[in-house]
Parts: structure tokens; C-alpha cells; sequence
């Protein structure tokens, strides 16, 4: 007696080696692969994540850009730029209009050393040219002098105007409203503070060149005085021994 089951089973596998072996175009078709598909969505949710966040983050960045926007506009208009400009410019132009052997850098040693030459160039100058010499040394004293008085001057006038400037950058340090705000804010102080130096500078620098005219002055003066008072000696001498019946100067 045949059995049932063995037989289904036996014709349900000839029929299908009758589709295989009779369509061959079946082989063609994608084998579908869970694991790949699952890597796949895997590796695709993390690219969209990442695009997330980097979009999170430059809203994070815009949002502290407009918050530092905020501060800086909370905290106003810088209160030292103006004035510290104003006044460091004013005591630029009295330096760079300064008299007399002046603080350009490139010249001001040759000038010196021909305003005021060795001695044993001033013994050998006429009148006429220690006249001259005179003359000049004194007008590069007076120079100096003006120009320092002129600097001092310019920086008392300045004065108030520079402690309003500081004044104006210490309030607003203490009351910024952020760390950003707090920076700004002591930029400005210090810069308030840095013109004040440079005014200081200003003095020092006008104080030094007045010393300098004033020692290479007293340098110079002792070997003009001693030249003149040989021209004289010589001219006198000149003088005594040309006049007529005098046969004996020794006494004289």
C-alpha cells in the first residue's frame, strides 16, 4: 500500500524541479538580506543624527552671537576711542612741529653734532661765526623749552577729558551685563589708561630733549668763550704793535 504523505511530498518536489529547470529567469532577482538592510538603516540614522546635531549646534552659536550682540549693545558707544584720540593726536602734532633740532629720528644726531661741534672746530670760528653759533644754540634751547611747555601744557588741558574717558570705561566694567560686555568694557579702560602713559611719555621725552640742548649748550659755550677771548687777545696784541711810536709794549 503506498503512502499518502510520501507521495505529496515526492510530487510537490518534482514540481518544483519542473519550475526551476523550466524558468530560469527566476535566478535574476535580488536576494533580499536582512542583515545588509538592518546596517544599512543603522548607518543611515546615524548620518541623519549628525546632521541634527550640527544643525543644534550653529543654533546654539547663533543664539550666543545674538547674546554677545545684546551685551554690546547694553553696554553703549565706546566712551574712550574719541577723546583718547583727540588727545593723543594733539600732542603728536606739538612733537612733530617741535623747533630746533627736533625728534626726527634719522637726523636729529647730525644736527646735533653740527649745532654743537667739537671744540677744536669752534676754536678755530671768526666772529662772525661764533656770532652765529651763539645764536643758534640758544634758539635750540628756547625750542626745546617751548615745545616741552607746549606738550604740558596740551596735557593739563587734556587732563579732565581723559579722567571723564576713565571714568566713563570704569562704570562700564562694573556694570556689564555679560562676560562679553566685561571685556569690552576694560579694553576701554585700559586704553584710557594707555593714553595717559603715552601723555606721560610725551613729557618725558620733551623734558630729555630740552636737558640735551641745554647740556650740549653749556658744552659748547666754554670753547666759544675761550676762542673769543684768544681773537680778542690777538686783535689787541695786533693793535698795540701796529700803532705808531710805541717801541716797547712789554709793559703795557
Amino acid at each position: 500500500m503506498i503512502n499518502p504523505l510520501r507521495l505529496l511530498v515526492g510530487t510537490a518536489s518534482a514540481v518544483v524541479a519542473i519550475i526551476l529547470s523550466a524558468s530560469p529567469a527566476c535566478a535574476q532577482y535580488e536576494v533580499y538580506d536582512p542583515w545588509t538592510f538592518q546596517e544599512q538603516t543603522i548607518t543611515y540614522g546615524q548620518a541623519v543624527q549628525q546632521v541634527a546635531q550640527g544643525v543644534q549646534q550653529l543654533q546654539q552659536l547663533q543664539s550666543q552671537l545674538t547674546a554677545q550682540q545684546s551685551m554690546l549693545q547694553n553696554l553703549g558707544a565706546d566712551a574712550t576711542s574719541g577723546t583718547l584720540a583727540a588727545v593723543n593726536s594733539a600732542a603728536q602734532q606739538i612733537l612733530q612741529s617741535a623747533g630746533g633740532i627736533g625728534f626726527n629720528s634719522a637726523s636729529a644726531g647730525s644736527a646735533f653734532a653740527t649745532a654743537y661741534p667739537p671744540s677744536a672746530s669752534i676754536a678755530g670760528f671768526n666772529n662772525t661765526q661764533l656770532s652765529s653759533a651763539l645764536s643758534t644754540w640758544h634758539s635750540n634751547n628756547n625750542s626745546a623749552l617751548q615745545t616741552a611747555v607746549q606738550v604740558q601744557g596740551q596735557v593739563a588741558s587734556s587732563q579732565a577729558a581723559t579722567a571723564t574717558a576713565v571714568q566713563n570705561a570704569v562704570n562700564a566694567s562694573n556694570s556689564a551685563p555679560g562676560q562679553t560686555a566685561a571685556v569690552q568694557a576694560t579694553n576701554q579702560l585700559l586704553a584710557a589708561v594707555a593714553a595717559q602713559l603715552s601723555q606721560l611719555q610725551a613729557i618725558l621725552i620733551t623734558q630729555g630733549q630740552a636737558q640735551a640742548t641745554l647740556a650740549g649748550q653749556q658744552q659748547a659755550e666754554p670753547a666759544a668763550a675761550a676762542a673769543t677771548t684768544q681773537a680778542t687777545t690777538s686783535q689787541i696784541q695786533t693793535t698795540i704793535t701796529a700803532a705808531p711810536g710805541v717801541t716797547d709794549t712789554s709793559h703795557m
